[in-house]
C-alpha cells in the first residue's frame, strides 16, 4: 500500500510531467501552423490563368474515372548498382513516372469517353507522397532531397498535373489522407497533426483553387469515409495493418470485416497504399502500387521487387467498380550478363 504523502508527491509530478507534455504539444502545433501559414502564403503569390473547362460528353454511360495515388516517394534514392540494377529511383525518375501516369490517364478517358462519358476524375490519395527523413534508421543514406525540397517538388509537379488533367476532365474530385513517411521523424515524435503529406495536399488545394473544376478535400483522420453513388468507400494509407515479407491479405481482410459495426454502415470499398504492392482482396479491398519498384529493402533483405505502377478503375454510381486495371510507370528491367558473364555490378 502507497503511503499518501508519496501518493500525493507521485501525483504532483504527474501533474507537472503532463503540463510539460502538453506544452510541447502546442509547440508542435504552433511551429506546424507557422511553417503552414508561410508556405501558404507563398503558394497564394502562385497565378495562373485558369483554363477553359472541357465540354461533357453525352453519352449513354456516363461512368466516373477514379485513379488511385499512393506511395510517390519523392526523395527516395535507390542506387541500381546496390540492387543488383534491377531498380532505381530518383526525383528525376519520380518526374518521368508522373508524366507517364497523366499520359495514361488521358489515353483511357479518350479512348473510352465516346461510349462511357468518363466526365469526372476521382483522384484517391492514400499517402507517403514524400519520402521524408527519420522514418528509419539510416534512412538519410537513402535520400535524393531533403524533406522541403521533397514538398515543393510534389507541389510543383503535382499541381501541373492535376492543371493538366483539369483540361481533359470538366470535373476533377481529389480525397487525400496522410501517409506515415508524412512524418518529420519516428512514430509519437511528433504531434499527430504535423505531416508533410497534410502540408502537400493543402498546398495543391492552394495552388488549384482558381481552376474551379478542381476540388480537394482533405481528411483529418486517417481513415476518409465517401459516398460514391450508392456506394461507400473507405480510404486509409493501411500501415496500421502490419506486414512481413508483403501484403497482409489476412490482416486487411479481417480488418476490413469489422468496419460496418466500427461505423454503423456497410463499407462497399476499401482503398489502401503503404505496401508497394497491387493486389485485390476479395472484390472489396484494392491496394495500390507505388512508384519506385523496388528499394533496397525490398529487394536486398525482402527479396521483392514489383514494376512501379498506380491502380484505375471505372465506376458505375449503381453497379460499382468495373474496368480495373494497373497503370505501369516503367518496364521491368532485364539483367544481360557482360564479356564476363556477370550480371551485376561489380570492381
Amino acid at each position: 500500500m502507497v503511503a499518501p504523502e508519496l501518493k500525493n508527491v507521485s501525483n504532483k509530478y504527474l501533474a507537472i510531467q503532463n503540463k510539460t507534455l502538453l506544452k510541447q504539444l502546442e509547440q508542435e502545433r504552433d511551429k506546424t501552423k507557422i511553417f503552414e501559414d508561410n508556405f501558404l502564403a507563398e503558394i497564394s503569390k502562385v497565378s495562373f490563368k485558369p483554363f477553359p473547362i472541357p465540354k461533357v460528353e453525352k453519352t449513354k454511360e456516363n461512368l466516373e474515372f477514379h485513379a488511385m495515388r499512393s506511395d510517390a516517394q519523392v526523395g527516395e534514392f535507390t542506387d541500381s548498382y546496390s540492387v543488383q540494377g534491377i531498380s532505381h529511383y530518383d526525383i528525376a525518375t519520380y518526374k518521368k513516372r508522373l508524366a507517364k501516369w497523366v499520359e495514361k490517364i488521358i489515353i483511357f478517358k479518350e479512348q473510352d469517353k465516346g461510349n462511357l462519358g468518363l466526365n469526372k476524375l476521382v483522384i484517391h490519395h492514400l499517402g507517403d507522397q514524400v519520402e521524408g527523413e527519420g522514418i528509419f534508421k539510416g534512412q538519410a543514406f537513402y535520400l535524393d532531397s531533403s524533406l522541403f525540397n521533397q514538398l515543393f517538388i510534389s507541389v510543383e509537379q503535382e499541381a501541373s498535373a492535376l492543371i493538366t488533367l483539369a483540361q481533359v476532365f470538366p470535373e476533377i474530385e481529389v480525397y487525400a489522407v496522410d501517409g506515415n513517411h508524412g512524418r518529420p521523424a519516428g512514430k509519437g515524435e511528433n504531434h499527430k497533426d504535423t505531416n508533410f503529406d497534410r502540408i502537400f495536399y493543402m498546398c495543391l488545394k492552394k495552388w488549384c483553387e482558381n481552376q474551379k473544376n478542381i476540388k480537394v478535400y482533405i481528411s483529418e483522420s486517417p481513415t476518409m469515409l465517401i459516398q460514391h453513388g450508392d456506394f461507400v468507400f473507405a480510404l486509409n494509407h493501411s500501415d496500421s495493418c502490419k506486414s512481413w515479407n508483403g501484403i497482409p491479405f489476412y490482416g486487411l481482410e479481417r480488418m476490413v470485416r469489422r468496419l460496418p459495426d466500427l461505423y454503423g454502415m456497410i463499407i462497399h470499398y476499401y482503398l489502401g497504399g503503404h505496401h508497394h504492392q497491387s493486389a485485390n482482396i476479395t472484390d472489396k479491398i484494392l491496394m495500390n502500387g507505388c512508384f519506385p519498384g523496388g528499394s533496397d529493402l525490398a529487394i536486398n533483405r525482402m527479396s521483392i521487387n514489383s514494376i512501379p505502377s498506380q491502380k484505375i478503375f471505372y465506376f458505375h454510381p449503381k453497379y460499382g467498380i468495373n474496368r480495373e486495371s494497373n497503370l505501369y510507370l516503367d518496364e521491368a528491367v532485364k539483367l544481360k550478363a557482360d564479356k564476363n558473364r556477370i550480371f551485376t555490378s561489380y570492381k
